[in-house]
């Protein structure tokens, strides 16, 4: 019987699904944290001796991609953690995991063998290479850094000067994790139709290369394209100073756009250089020039925010490049409740970004905050039929494990919108 979960609601489209994940650092969590946001009921296993990184960076980003959901420190490498494990997979629908790949094989935990337990079970397997391929490469150690660095992402991002670097913070991951997540609905899908579930091989360095815009052309005409530190390859289109040291982000593109910045920049529209019907003109012709001279002049003689509305006014796309407080004091931003004020299971307060997206007839919930190591153990082994005497000596065999946080809270979440 799978463990029930007196505390959560019900709620979100994912109502009723039960995951059982065993992920660490940001991709793998990231893509559980989104199915637990919209409904999934949903047990993290963590490693008692080595629990996940990010709880030792100091950054509160564990508080934001393990909400709801409850924990259990288990090492499912040993024989009596792997029983502990078949039991909580049972009657799951969803596992997803994201070692290096293969590990869970060399465990002899195959595929195959999860679906022995449970022939309706969809796995997700996160890594940076993948489970099939060259074995040296699946085994390979990889972190989002890595994949940028094998797909050739890195090579598109390069300053003047400067080597090529990492898009940032590890944009890789969060690719990898949505991929996942659609992986996972697709074969929950195709679970609910045929009866039987399929094992989903989420690659990261492929989650890379399909989000790259010109990998077509990468590797039919080994094209090269501008890089990130180089302007854009269009006239208007860039990040612009202006007067008070602050930042612009124009972008004039499509054919509206065009004739509403000339209009606006007192450029004449429908000329040779800048012909009516097109919605770019690139940069380094004669009326990308203009377009270039004139965007540097109108920016440098206003503030930011006087730019940014006036182009906005204007029909051009343009923002001001917000800081963080600025993203939080945006009306905007709060008229869509965009972020959360939450208390976490230490006590301490945080605001985080609620889920998104976001849907109208059967709305996200955050109902708690992330569980400390081990929190949940005693709840769900005993739902799953284990006594005090054997928890008492699965402890002491260091078969799970518990770390609790100073100042803990046992309740749910106190959050606000």
């Amino acid at each position: 019987m799978w463990p029930h979960n007196k505390d959560l609601p019900h709620f979100g489209p994912l109502a009723g699904v039960k995951v059982v994940h065993a992920t660490s650092s940001v991709a793998g969590p990231f893509s559980v944290q989104m199915l637990a946001d919209n409904g999934a009921d949903v047990i993290w296993i963590e490693n008692p001796s080595a629990p996940d990184m990010n709880r030792f960076t100091g950054s509160t980003n564990i508080e934001a991609e393990r909400r709801n959901q409850r924990g259990v420190a288990l090492n499912i490498a040993s024989e009596e953690g792997k029983a502990v494990f078949f039991d909580l997979i049972r009657h799951a629908d969803v596992f997803v995991e994201s070692s290096k790949g293969g590990q869970y094989a060399r465990w002899g935990l195959t595929d195959e063998e999860l679906w022995k337990v449970n022939k309706k079970l969809v796995i997700c397997h996160i890594s940076g290479f993948g489970q099939s391929g060259l074995p040296e490469y699946v085994k390979r150690p990889s972190f989002d850094m890595v994949a940028q660095a094998f797909s050739g992402y890195m090579h598109s991002n390069i300053a003047p000067g400067s080597p090529p670097f990492a898009v940032g913070p590890v944009a890789g991951d969060y690719f990898t994790a949505l991929f996942a997540t659609a992986g996972i609905l697709m074969a929950l899908r195709s679970a609910e139709l045929s009866g039987v579930g399929d094992s989903v091989d989420v690659a990261q360095f492929e989650c890379l290369l399909r989000a790259s815009f010109y990998s077509s052309d990468w590797f039919t005409n080994n094209t090269p394209v501008a890089s990130a530190g180089e302007p854009s390859l269009s006239a208007g289109v860039g990040c612009y100073r202006c007067k008070d040291g602050a930042y612009v982000q124009l972008v004039v593109s499509g054919t509206g756009g065009l004739k509403n910045v000339c209009k606006l920049f007192g450029l004449e529209y429908g000329t040779a250089d800048i012909p009516e019907g097109v919605g770019v003109i690139l940069r380094g012709t004669a009326g990308g020039d203009k377009i270039d001279e004139a965007a540097e002049l109108y920016m440098s003689a206003r503030t930011a925010d006087q730019a940014s509305a006036d182009l906005l006014a204007a029909g051009v796309a343009a923002q001001k490049i917000n800081t963080p407080q600025d993203v939080m004091d945006d009306p905007h931003v709060q008229a869509r409740g965009t972020l959360q004020e939450v208390t976490t299971n230490a006590g301490t307060q945080l605001t985080y970004v609620g889920a998104v997206p976001q849907f109208s007839r059967h709305p996200s919930n955050t109902w708690r905050p992330a569980p400390w190591t081990g929190m949940d153990n005693e709840e769900v082994l005993k739902q799953l039929g284990y006594d005090e005497e054997i928890i008492a000596k699965m402890y002491s065999d260091g078969i799970i494990g518990r770390k609790p946080v100073d100042g803990r809270r046992e309740a749910a979440s106190d959050v606000r919108q």
